[in-house]
């Protein structure tokens, strides 16, 4: 009876909390010019809580830049993000050949898996493996490496679920639970030749579940077949990591998004803008229980030594992540304070509002010390909510000066051609 009453009170709170917020929202910054019909909002001043007259620390915005795409890591949502800001300056993106979604993705890049361009590339951000000598070919001096990375276990619980590793590997009941207590049994039905069929991307051989996070990054671990394996080298692990720490400007923690958003705007001299979102392929659960599981016990423990080399990735660009939060200031909490109630206000605009069904609405957000004053529109929303990678070809058709039928003639570029295809 106690519980009950607790769990009513909570459920009580938080409607009269989602209540208040919504008549805030409504009565206090609404309002609709009566002339166009153009919707806005007003009375809400970052001003009169930040001081005016500290300035913005750059303004040279960077367009160059490497995003590593890993697998179920919001990436798509942070796609999203990155390809609005590409498309909307008419930037040049590194494209996969023909309809293909990923840059040879698992495998190492190569040139074959690239549309070629007769400019220079200012973005690549479609899945690959990161190989440092390949990308500093074909990316301009100035380039800037960025990632985003995600606890190993909630990883390995998404990836299990998304991929559907236990009904693939034949896993009884697809339980997490006994997949785990016989990894390598199950993982060896899940890569065999006899399931290529049901695994659609994913290639014969490969682990989804093994230090994913690494083998997006470019750790040599034994993938493709002959490549060198340095797992179980501590010394050969830790001397990669200080080679990408030394490399990437800024790897972001999935669990910190909006941290990692704030302190990405900062680094790259971006707008609160450019950096508001939308989630993407989002995954639902199949099994709640999955979902729940906590990194904790037996299970865990198995886990933490069969993808040893993603949980001391993570230990160490968590740590990094922290310390560059750190080094920026008291007052990189206030930004990334207010940069949740943008996005709060855009998600309303856009979502509940549903502005996107109306080009020329708009919502404007005042400026402050952290950004300038800038508007929201309807079309804004439609990019937000749209799969953009359809979009960047056609733009790289118009920027080339080809037909679709023109460019794809790939029968002379080498093979062979790897990737998932939308066709």
């Amino acid at each position: 009876m106690h519980l009950r009453r607790c769990f009513m009170c909570i459920i009580t709170v938080s409607f009269l909390f989602y209540l208040f917020l919504s008549v805030y929202l409504n009565f206090s910054l609404r309002s609709h010019d009566a002339r166009n019909g153009v919707l806005f909002y007003q009375g809400l001043s970052f001003a009169d809580r930040v001081p005016v007259q500290t300035k913005i620390k750059c303004t040279n915005e960077m367009t160059n830049f490497v995003f590593i795409k890993c697998m179920k890591c919001a990436t798509e949502t942070m796609a999203s993000v990155l390809r609005r800001f590409g498309y909307l300056r008419n930037l040049t993106f590194v494209l996969p050949v023909k309809r293909n979604l990923y840059l040879g993705w698992p495998f190492p890049i190569e040139l074959s898996d690239i549309r070629l361009s007769k400019f220079d590339y200012n973005i690549l951000l479609e899945h690959s493996i990161y190989n440092g000598s390949f990308l500093q070919q074909i990316m301009p001096n100035n380039t800037m490496y960025i990632t985003m990375i995600r606890n190993p276990w909630d990883h390995f619980k998404s990836t299990y679920n998304y991929f559907d590793v236990g009904e693939i590997g034949d896993v009884p009941n697809k339980s997490i639970e006994t997949y785990l207590k016989n990894i390598t049994y199950y993982e060896s039905i899940y890569k065999s030749p006899e399931k290529n069929w049901r695994r659609h991307c994913v290639p014969e051989g490969f682990s989804i579940t093994r230090n994913l996070l690494s083998h997006c990054l470019g750790f040599p671990l034994g993938f493709p077949a002959g490549r060198e394996d340095i797992s179980k080298n501590q010394g050969k692990l830790q001397s990669y990591i200080n080679d990408l720490e030394e490399r990437f400007s800024l790897v972001m923690i999935v669990d910190y998004f909006a941290e990692s958003l704030v302190l990405l705007k900062r680094i790259m001299c971006w707008s609160f803008k450019d950096i508001v979102y939308h989630h993407s392929n989002m995954g639902n659960y199949k099994d709640s229980n999955l979902k729940s599981l906590k990194p904790e016990g037996e299970y865990y423990k198995i886990h933490r030594n069969w993808s040893n080399v993603d949980y001391m990735l993570f230990n160490h660009f968590n740590k990094t992540l922290w310390q560059k939060i750190k080094n920026e200031g008291p007052d990189f909490y206030e930004e990334v304070q207010q940069f949740r109630l943008i996005q709060l206000l855009v998600e309303r605009f856009c979502f509940i509002e549903n502005m996107w069904k109306f080009p020329n609405k708009y919502m404007t957000i005042p400026g402050s010390k952290f950004g300038k004053k800038f508007n929201i529109t309807g079309e804004d929303c439609v990019l937000m909510n749209t799969y953009m990678l359809p979009l960047l070809w056609a733009k790289f058709y118009e920027i080339e000066g080809v037909s679709p039928e023109q460019f794809e003639d790939v029968e002379k570029r080498p093979k062979p051609l790897k990737g998932c295809s939308i066709r």
